[in-house]
C-alpha cells in the first residue's frame, strides 16, 4: 500500500492536485515516518501552497534523513527565505554548499539570504500597499508591488491574485504579465502562465524596435529570411507576428509511446536515455512547424551560430502548453512528479553553426525533440545528439565543464559516447546532468531546411525522487 501512495502522490503533486498530493504524502510518512524524499518533497509542496513556516519541519527531517544531500540544505534554506528568514536560511546554504550545490540559483539564494529584508519588513510592505489600496484600489503598480511582498513571504496564491490584479487593471503591464507568467507556469498551470508569457512577448516585441548593429551573421540571414518567407506566405504585416498555435484536436503528444517497455528501457539504460520516434501526432509536427516558421520570436542569438525562443519572446502557444503537459502525462512512468520547468527552442544555421558545446543542464530530466524534415538533413548518420556515459555530480562541477572546452573533454576521456541521428519528429529523454551536446550536422541550404530543436526541462539536477 505504501508503494501504492507513493506513486499517487507523485502523480497528484505533478498534476498540481496538492491537497490530494499531500494526503497521500502524509499516508506514506505514516509507515515510512523517516523518508528523507518524501519529506522533502512534501515540504516543497508546503511552500508551493503558500505556507513555508509548514515546510520547515519536513525539511528538516529531510535533512536528518540524508544529510549528505545537498539538495535537501537548499530546499530547506530556500524555504526559509520564503518565511521571510534570511538570516536563519544562510548556514543552511553554508550546509547546501559544503555538499556540492552552487552555481546561479545557490548565488541567487546567497544574495538574498544577505540582503532580504526580514519578515516583519516584507510584511509591512504588503501592509503599507494595502493600505495604500484602500486609498487608491484601481493603482496597478500597488498591486504588482503587493504581489511582489507576498511572494516574498511565500503567499503564493495571495502573490497570483494580485499580479492578476495588475495586470487587469493594466493589460499593458508586461512586467506584470512575465512575472504572472513565470509564477503560474512554476506551479502546475502551464497553460495560463502560458499566455501571460505571450501577451508580455506582444508587448514588448510587438512595437517596432530597429535591428541591432551587433547582431551576428547568422541572426541577420535568419531575418533576412524569414520575412522573405513571410512576404511569400503573406501570413504577416509589421515587426512582430505569432503564427497560428491553437491547441490540435484529440493529442499532441503520440500517446502510444508511453508503453511499459519505455519504462523498462529507460530503467535498464545506461546512459540513461530513451530515443522516440513519431513523438508528436502529425497534425501537431506540421502546425508546430509552420508555428516556428512564421513566428518572429527567435530573439536569443548564439555566437555559435544559432539563435533561440523563449516562452517569454513568443514560445508561449497553446499548441506548446499542450504539448508540455501531454509530455508529463504520457511519459509520468519517466518523469514522475517533477514538474514542468522551462523550454526552449533552437534554430541552426545551416552553413555557420558549430552546435552547442559540451555541457550538462541543471535540471532532473530532458526531453529533446527535432521538426525539421529528413530530407533537410545532410547527414543522416548524424545530426542529433551526442551523449556520454559520464555525468556531472555538482553544480561547480556543472560550470566548469559548461564554460571550459578543454576541461570538458578531459572529463570525457575515459566515457562512452552514444550518438543519436537526427530524425524528423524524433525525441531523446535523458537524465539532464548526462554531459551532451549537438551532433555534427550538415543541413541543406533554404528557410525551411534549418535544424530545430526543442527543449524542455522537467524537475531539479538534485532531487532526492529523481
Amino acid at each position: 500500500m505504501s508503494d501504492a501512495e507513493l506513486h499517487l502522490a507523485l502523480a497528484a503533486h505533478r498534476a498540481g492536485q496538492l491537497g490530494v498530493a499531500e494526503q497521500h504524502y502524509r499516508t506514506f510518512l505514516e509507515a515510512h515516518p523517516r523518508h528523507g524524499g518524501v519529506h522533502h518533497n512534501l515540504g516543497l509542496l508546503m511552500v508551493q501552497r503558500g505556507a513555508p513556516e509548514e515546510a520547515l519541519a519536513h525539511l528538516a527531517m529531510a535533512c536528518q534523513a540524508e544529510p549528505d544531500r545537498g539538495q535537501n540544505w537548499f530546499s530547506y534554506a530556500k524555504a526559509m527565505l520564503a518565511a521571510g528568514r534570511g538570516q536563519e536560511a544562510l548556514p543552511l546554504l553554508e550546509q547546501a554548499r559544503a555538499r556540492g550545490i552552487s552555481g546561479p540559483a545557490f548565488e541567487a539564494a546567497l544574495q538574498l539570504a544577505q540582503s532580504s529584508p526580514p519578515a516583519e519588513e516584507l510584511a509591512a510592505t504588503a501592509a503599507r500597499c494595502e493600505r495604500a489600496l484602500a486609498r487608491e484600489p484601481e493603482n496597478p503598480q500597488l498591486h504588482f508591488q503587493l504581489a511582489g511582498a507576498r511572494a516574498g513571504l511565500g503567499r503564493i496564491d495571495d502573490a497570483i491574485a494580485s499580479y492578476r490584479r495588475a495586470v487587469q487593471l493594466n493589460p499593458e503591464f508586461a512586467e506584470a504579465h512575465f512575472c504572472l507568467g513565470s509564477l503560474l507556469s512554476e506551479n502546475g498551470a502551464i497553460a495560463e502562465g502560458f499566455a501571460h508569457y505571450r501577451l508580455r512577448a506582444e508587448l514588448v516585441h510587438g512595437r517596432e524596435v530597429p535591428p541591432s548593429a551587433q547582431e551576428l551573421p547568422h541572426k541577420i540571414k535568419h531575418d533576412r529570411e524569414q520575412r522573405e518567407y513571410l512576404a511569400q506566405t503573406q501570413s504577416a504585416a509589421g515587426s512582430f507576428h505569432l503564427e497560428q498555435g491553437d491547441h490540435v484536436p484529440g493529442f499532441a503528444v503520440n500517446p502510444r509511446n508511453g508503453s511499459e517497455a519505455l519504462l523498462q528501457q529507460w530503467q535498464n539504460s545506461r546512459p540513461q536515455l530513451v530515443v522516440i520516434d513519431d513523438f508528436l501526432t502529425p497534425p501537431a509536427l506540421e502546425k508546430l512547424r509552420r508555428y516556428c516558421a512564421g513566428s518572429t520570436i527567435w530573439h536569443r542569438v548564439y555566437k555559435a551560430g544559432y539563435i533561440g525562443a523563449t516562452p517569454e519572446d513568443g514560445l508561449a502557444c497553446p499548441l506548446m502548453a499542450q504539448i508540455a503537459e501531454e509530455i508529463q502525462n504520457v511519459f509520468h512512468p519517466i518523469l514522475g512528479a517533477h514538474p514542468f520547468r522551462y523550454l526552449g527552442a533552437f534554430k541552426y544555421d545551416s552553413e555557420l553553426s558549430t552546435g552547442t558545446n559540451i555541457h550538462a543542464d541543471n535540471s532532473a530530466v530532458n526531453v529533446n525533440f527535432y521538426i525539421a524534415p529528413d530530407e533537410a538533413n545532410l547527414n543522416p548518420a548524424s545530426g542529433g545528439l551526442d551523449v556520454w556515459d559520464a555525468a556531472v555530480t555538482s553544480e561547480a562541477q556543472m560550470r566548469r565543464i559548461n564554460g571550459d572546452e578543454p576541461a570538458a573533454r578531459a572529463f570525457l576521456e575515459n566515457a562512452r559516447l552514444t550518438r543519436i541521428p537526427h530524425r524528423s519528429n524524433r525525441a531523446i529523454i535523458f537524465k539532464s546532468d548526462l554531459v551532451h551536446k549537438t551532433s555534427d550536422c550538415r543541413f541543406a541550404e533554404g528557410y525551411l531546411n534549418k535544424r530545430i530543436n526543442v527543449s524542455l526541462l522537467f524537475g531539479d539536477r538534485s532531487d532526492p525522487l529523481r
